[in-house]
């Protein structure tokens, strides 16, 4: 018997109560909001569609559509749900699949299904209509809108039988929306484990990776580690694993060249648990040592971060951050002389957005660009901000990433030289001898207790930490 057998694994409890009271809390929130309309009313969702696959008798893998997963808890597909809103009473209608289907797929009875997922009821989706003349609602409500970032109009259910009665197409969007943004104590539970679990997973691919490798193995390692220690089956998104010039690249996923000596390494990778998400980005030396102006581009980013996560306090805009992070690497950029002129010139022409080229963070949740960014009554997108997917003030319950990063994006800074209002404030040869640095971007999961922020994650972060847990030390005993 093999001496080293696969660990066994740690998955994480979730709550027997954990989506009633997501209902609940849901519940509270829309009657509040709707008062009278919400009588008698029924909230209907539909769940992610299964997709055949054109050339092949199997499915592309779909991911169950987050309101259906928060609300019912269910992972099957092609299904619907109801959830009435004064008894709170939930029932999800299924797909009816002929008796031969159990000789490929495990098909589970309605019972099994209620029983697994917790439900009041379980019946078929040829029921629906029958059920619903038959609770006679006095409102549908159903989830339909435009999300901020995709500009995609989400999926929601379309039946001939519907024009019979009064749909409601707005007040679910924005009020399910809201209700997300703010997490549970039982959600910030599981976000904290699958950041950890995603730390883990990140220092070990810091601890193995060296000069030769190629860049899949990080995101095989990666993946792995997530798999075998906690059943994350899957990735909340593709890996970016970036060596080089590589990391200027924002969503790098390609993954396929042979790291090189005295390049930077840029991981972004999280966990998915549950259907929640962590979202952690690492930077570090191939070599495990950083050289000069690699520690200059890094000790910018990190003093952006420090000084953002110190600001945190319910309150605080999240808009006011961004501009404090930039600020804070213009300043360092500055001092390294690869611009010229003052702070508040600098900061009037946003002469950083040529380095700092996305926003400083989003939501998170059940969607790794998590909903209720620019929902109905929170402050818009505006142009100085455009890439930001979120502007509102702080409250204690959210869960959002922190990533300043500062990029040396080939075309970007061409395009600026050529300005005559931005290359006044370019130092050209300066920034040329830092172009191979390529790209770095720090990315922490930051919730918003009561006792103040916390960061759900726990990666090596200072310059001595980084170079510690490479050589396999203990890089916690480092502050």
């Amino acid at each position: 018997m093999d001496q080293n057998p696969i660990p066994l694994p740690k998955e994480y409890p979730v709550p027997h109560d954990f989506h009633s009271n997501l209902r609940k809390k849901f519940l509270d929130f829309f009657k509040k909001q709707l008062g009278e309309q919400a009588n008698n009313s029924i909230v209907f969702l539909k769940g992610a569609e299964s997709i055949d696959k054109h050339d092949d008798d199997q499915q592309y893998r779909v991911e169950q559509e987050s309101n259906f997963k928060y609300i019912f808890g269910c992972d099957l597909l092609d299904c619907y749900g109801i959830l009435e809103v004064e008894s709170g009473k939930v029932t999800v209608f299924v797909p009816k699949y002929p008796e031969s289907y159990k000789m490929w797929m495990v098909v589970f009875s309605n019972e099994e299904i209620k029983e697994k997922y917790r439900l009041d009821d379980v019946l078929y989706v040829d029921q629906l209509e029958q059920w619903i003349e038959k609770r006679a609602p006095s409102k549908l409500f159903i989830y339909k809108g435009q999300d901020s970032d995709s500009k995609l109009i989400s999926s929601y259910p379309q039946f001939p039988y519907l024009s019979k009665y009064k749909v409601d197409e707005e007040e679910l969007y924005w009020t399910l929306n809201e209700c997300r943004v703010t997490k549970t104590d039982q959600e910030i539970e599981i976000l904290r484990y699958v950041a950890l679990l995603a730390s883990e997973s990140h220092e070990n691919v810091m601890r193995k990776i060296r000069v030769g490798n190629k860049e899949y193995q990080m995101e095989a390692l990666f993946k792995y580690h997530n798999f075998v220690y906690s059943g994350c089956r899957f990735t909340p998104y593709e890996c970016i694993c970036a060596s080089g010039t590589g990391g200027s690249t924002l969503h790098y996923i390609e993954n396929d060249k042979t790291i090189e000596d005295k390049q930077l390494i840029l991981t972004d990778m999280g966990a998915r648990y549950y259907g929640y998400n962590s979202d952690i980005t690492v930077t570090f030396p191939s070599n495990g040592k950083f050289d000069e102006k690699q520690s200059i581009i890094y000790n910018a980013v990190l003093d952006a971060q420090r000084q953002v996560f110190a600001s945190l306090k319910v309150g605080v805009n999240w808009g006011d951050m961004h501009f404090l992070a930039e600020r804070v690497i213009v300043q360092h950029l500055l001092d390294a002389g690869l611009l010229v002129g003052t702070i508040e010139e600098l900061m009037q022409n946003r002469i950083g957005k040529i380095f700092f080229c996305h926003g400083l963070g989003h939501l998170l949740g059940m969607r790794t660009h998590d909903v209720g960014g620019y929902n109905k009554g929170c402050p818009p997108r505006i142009p100085e901000l455009q890439s930001l997917r979120f502007r509102r003030d702080l409250e204690v319950g959210m869960v959002f990433s922190n990533e300043p990063g500062i990029y040396f994006v080939d075309f970007i800074i061409q395009e600026a030289f050529k300005d005559e209002t931005k290359a006044r404030f370019l130092n050209q040869e300066k920034i040329s001898e830092f172009m191979y640095v390529g790209g770095v971007r720090l990315e922490d999961d930051i919730a918003l207790t009561a006792n103040g922020p916390e960061i759900l994650n726990l990666v090596p972060r200072s310059i001595a930490q980084v170079e510690a847990c490479i050589r396999g030390e203990d890089w916690k005993l480092i502050q």
